[in-house]
């Protein structure tokens, strides 16, 4: 209760309203008292000098006693007043008291004593027995210089207490009654002030929730008014400026949520701050990482002294890391600093690109140009022998000339195939092919294929087989393409199948697809080759293969074919036992709307 700024207000105007009515309460009672105590002394002092002046001519006459009792009986003081005549010993001469045993009895007390001694004296004190305060005034009877006697005066100041408890009861309750009004005016009062505040402390909770939309009803041009019309003017521009900043980090957001590179920040402790998708995938991880392996990925690609130089340099900082547990990728991590609005150095921001591809890419194109080279030299190096052969030596022998014009007859024929093998390849990977799909009977294009290489086959003394069901569905295809394949893929079989061998031809539907394959009972492959057999001019047995006048782009040829047709390739082999290369081609209902028998360039 007492938070509240409106209770704060009340009880302090109470307390402060409190104070001073009870410092004027205090001032006025004592006032009150005192006035009403020197009137009483005053009073008492002028009738005992009164009775002094009475009592003084009788006092040098010890006949006179009866006479003081009757003066002291019938004289007319204040009610309560106890009156007492001493004579100059101190003893007790005539009382107005009822108590007959004080007449002869010595008082003694200090104010009777210094009486004697010709002085007046007196005393305020309380009777123990009654507990009432009690005036003693006690003036010594003078005939001259001597003291004859002593008028004693004792009154009781009950009448006067009991008038000031009466006046504190009044004081006391009238200042409760004007406590109470001030306490509930106070109450409104505030209120009128306590209530815009909570309704802006209101107000001001919601927007903290993110409710900009709030507004302050002005009713009155105060302190309280110009405070609300601010809070106003506040809250449209605190709407205006998050909206604007929402707008601006949702493009930032958006742009490192999608942007290739990965985007690290640390900050000057290398503690991690943000890490967009792009750099969780390049450093292969799935979820976000904790701070401490966050600062152990941070020292590993940066270390501790680069990080420094960097900050305190304020320069870029460019290299290459090797990543993945193998170092199968190349990221360039480009560091640089970043500051705050102040100017001051507040963390590094590591941009990350993955170069992996540009690098193999670069490796492949050196390899292609180093394996075109290759593959060139040879066949021109023998043309170029065999030419200056018969250029610079005529021969008569024309078996040996015919001979000598077949190598390079074969020479340039591989050349040839070597060059039309690159072109189809460089036409696929630009998709420049022109395809012409129809309707294709795959049982029939394998008769034809096998028909084709026949005489091959049986040359080599091999066997083959064709295990197509009747009722495999015809598929949607570019016939020459498939058979050139298909022709790819046997010619192989037969370079690596020894005689009596076996070659078989499979078709069958499986999850939607058609997979054709062909299986050899010959070498096999080696499984460190199995998963490089599609690289372009790479060969499994190289001497061989080149014998028989293989380019090495054959299955690299037969796989993008198989691609482009919506499939896919693989290779299965054990050394020794044969191998099985198969593909996939999806069926009719599997095409997308829109493909007809000529379909143009993809």
């Amino acid at each position: 209760m007492f938070k509240s700024m409106q209770w704060k207000i009340a009880l302090m105007y109470t307390l402060l309203i409190l104070f001073a009515m009870q410092f004027f309460g205090v001032y006025l009672l004592q006032g009150i008292e005192e006035y009403y105590l020197k009137d009483f002394s005053d009073s008492l002092e002028t009738q005992g000098e009164l009775l002094a002046s009475f009592v003084r001519r009788h006092l040098v006459d010890e006949q006179a006693e009866l006479y003081i009792h009757d003066l002291v009986k019938g004289f007319g003081i204040q009610a309560g007043t106890e009156i007492m005549v001493l004579d100059g010993f101190g003893r007790v001469i005539s009382s107005n008291s009822e108590d007959t045993e004080l007449l002869g009895r010595r008082i003694v007390h200090q104010e009777v004593t210094r009486a004697l001694t010709g002085h007046k004296s007196e005393d305020l004190r309380v009777v123990p027995d009654s507990n009432q305060r009690t005036k003693y005034l006690a003036l010594p009877v003078k005939t001259g210089q001597n003291v004859v006697g002593v008028v004693y005066l004792v009154g009781s100041l009950e009448s006067l207490d009991n008038t000031m408890r009466q006046i504190r009861v009044i004081l006391l309750s009238g200042g409760l009654l004007v406590m109470a009004i001030t306490a509930s005016l106070g109450f409104v009062l505030t209120k009128t002030i306590t209530v815009p505040i909570q309704t802006i402390t209101s107000k001001a909770e919601k927007m903290a929730s993110g409710d900009f939309s709030q507004k302050i009803s002005v009713k009155e041009d105060d302190e309280i008014g110009q405070l609300g019309m601010m809070f106003n003017h506040l809250a449209q521009q605190l709407d205006e400026t998050l909206k604007e900043i929402s707008s601006e980090k949702s493009k930032g957001d958006a742009i490192l949520t999608y942007m290739t590179d990965g985007i690290l920040a640390f900050n000057r402790q290398g503690a991690l701050i943000h890490m967009n998708p792009a750099a969780k995938v390049m450093l292969g991880m799935k979820e976000g990482p904790s701070q401490e392996y966050a600062q152990k990925l941070f020292y590993n690609i940066f270390p501790q002294e680069d990080y420094w130089h960097c900050l305190e340099q304020e320069e870029q900082l460019v290299k290459e890391l090797p990543w993945g547990e193998q170092e199968e990728k190349i990221l360039k991590a480009y560091f640089a600093p970043f500051k705050t609005r102040e100017g001051s150095l507040s963390g590094l921001l590591v941009v990350l690109h993955d170069i992996t591809r540009e690098r193999k890419l670069s490796q492949l194109q050196q390899e292609f140009v180093a394996n075109v080279s290759h593959e060139l030299r040879t066949p021109l190096t023998t043309i170029k022998s065999y030419v200056e052969a018969l250029v610079d030596n005529p021969m008569d022998d024309m078996s040996l000339q015919h001979r000598f014009l077949r190598v390079v007859e074969n020479e340039t024929d591989r050349m040839v195939r070597l060059v039309q093998d690159l072109l189809i390849l460089s036409r696929l990977d630009y998709q420049q092919v022109r395809w012409n799909k129809e309707w294709v009977d795959v049982k029939k294009l394998a008769e034809e294929t096998f028909e084709q290489v026949a005489v091959e086959l049986e040359e080599a003394r091999l066997y083959w087989s064709i295990q197509i069901p009747h009722d495999l569905p015809a598929l949607f295809l570019d016939r020459d393409r498939i058979k050139q394949v298909l022709l790819n893929l046997l010619s192989n079989a037969r370079q690596y199948t020894p005689p009596e061998g076996l070659i078989t031809l499979r078709a069958v539907v499986e999850e939607g697809d058609v997979t054709v394959s062909i299986e050899d009972t010959g070498s096999g492959i080696p499984p460190e080759d199995l998963t490089r057999v599609f690289e372009r001019f790479y060969r499994v047995d190289k001497t061989r293969s080149r014998d028989h006048g293989g380019t090495g782009l054959g299955l690299s040829i037969a796989r993008q074919i198989i691609e482009a047709h919506g499939g896919r390739m693989q290779v299965e082999s054990s050394v020794g036992q044969g191998t099985r290369v198969s593909f996939t081609l999806p069926l009719a209902q599997d095409l997308e709307e829109g493909d007809s028998l000529h379909v143009g360039e993809i």
